[in-house]
C-alpha cells in the first residue's frame, strides 16, 4: 500500500483538473495530480481560442501551457501514470499499472473518451476485455489476445504482451510505422467492428475477418469513467453530479468533460474548482 495518504488526489490534468489541483494547493491540501498524457493533447491542438475571458485568440496550447505552469508552481505531487482503477473506503485506493496510492477525496477529471465504445465491449469488461496489460496481462498468458490502440501508448503494452503471449495482434486505430520488438506481435491494419462472445471473450470482427483470442485489451487516451470505479452512477456517457461536482460516491466528485456538455474551458475550469473544495469541505467534515 501507499506510504502516504494525499489530501485530494485530482485524476487528469487538463483545464478541469489544473484548476483542482491549484485551488487546492491554494487551501494547504496535499494533492496526488494524475496525469499520464501531455496536459489535453485536445486542448493543444486547438489553433485560436477566442471565448476564454483574458485570453482572447489564443492558441490552445499555449493556454493548457499557462495552466500547467500555474497550477505546478502550486507544488501538487506530479504522478506521470494512468489511473487503472479506483477503490472506495475510509480511503480512497488508487491503482496505475505500477503503484498504489491512497487519498481521502478524489477529483476525476478525466475528460471524454475520444472513441465510441466496440460493440460488445461493455458487456464484456472483466470477462476477456481489458484496460490494462501491465495489470492484467499474466492472466493471459499462454493464451492468444489481440490490442487494439487509439493511442502509441498501446505499442509498449503489445510488446509486453508478445512476451507472454503466442500471438499477439495490434490493431493500431491510427498512423504508426510501429515496429514491433517481439516477432509474436502481429500488426494489422484492419478497423474493428465488434467484440465476440457472451459469457466471455472468443473473438474480435474486424473488417478483415474474424480473429480468436481469449483477451482484448482497449488502450484509449481515457477509459469510460464507469470503468474505473463500477458503483459511480453515470447519466448516459457522462458522470451524473450535482450543483457541488458530488458523484453517487462519498467523497468522489467530477469536473470538466467527464460531467457532459458544454465543452468549454470556462466551464470546466469553474467545475474544477467547485469540485474541489467540496471534496475540501468533506474532507473537513469527516475529521470533526
Amino acid at each position: 500500500m501507499a506510504d502516504q495518504v494525499f489530501d485530494i488526489a485530482v485524476v487528469g490534468a487538463g483545464p478541469a483538473g489544473l484548476s483542482a489541483a491549484l485551488t487546492a494547493r491554494v487551501r494547504n491540501k496535499s494533492v496526488a495530480l494524475f496525469e499520464h498524457l501531455d496536459f489535453s493533447p485536445k486542448l493543444q491542438k486547438a489553433h485560436s481560442i477566442n471565448n476564454y475571458p483574458g485570453l482572447p485568440a489564443t492558441p490552445g496550447k499555449e493556454i493548457i501551457k499557462q495552466f500547467a505552469d500555474q497550477c505546478l508552481a502550486a507544488g501538487p505531487t506530479l504522478i506521470k501514470e494512468k489511473v487503472t482503477n479506483i477503490f472506495s473506503g475510509d480511503a480512497f485506493t488508487l491503482l496505475t499499472p505500477h503503484n498504489t496510492y491512497e487519498a481521502r477525496a478524489v477529483v476525476l477529471s478525466i475528460g471524454v473518451v475520444s472513441s465510441a465504445l466496440i460493440a460488445g465491449e461493455k458487456e464484456l469488461v472483466g470477462k476477456g476485455v481489458c484496460y490494462c496489460a501491465t495489470c492484467d496481462g499474466m492472466l493471459y498468458r499462454d493464451k492468444p489476445v489481440a490490442v487494439i490502440a487509439y493511442t502509441p501508448e498501446g505499442e509498449h503494452e503489445a510488446n509486453f504482451l508478445g512476451e507472454i503471449c503466442p500471438v499477439v495482434y495490434f490493431l493500431p486505430q491510427y498512423k504508426t510505422d510501429f515496429q514491433p520488438s517481439q516477432p509474436t506481435v502481429k500488426v494489422l491494419s484492419a478497423k474493428v467492428q465488434s467484440i465476440l462472445g457472451s459469457e466471455e471473450v472468443t473473438g474480435l470482427q474486424t473488417d478483415a475477418g474474424e480473429l480468436k483470442v481469449d483477451g482484448i485489451f482497449v488502450l484509449r487516451q481515457s477509459d469510460p469513467a464507469e470503468n474505473l470505479l463500477p458503483e459511480l452512477e453515470m447519466d448516459g456517457p457522462f458522470v451524473k453530479v450535482n450543483r457541488d461536482q458530488a458523484t453517487s460516491v462519498p467523497g468522489l466528485y467530477a469536473a470538466g468533460d467527464c460531467t457532459g456538455k458544454p465543452w468549454q474551458i470556462a466551464r470546466a475550469t469553474g467545475e474544477g474548482l467547485t469540485a474541489v473544495l467540496n471534496a475540501i469541505g468533506y474532507i473537513d467534515s469527516r475529521k470533526k
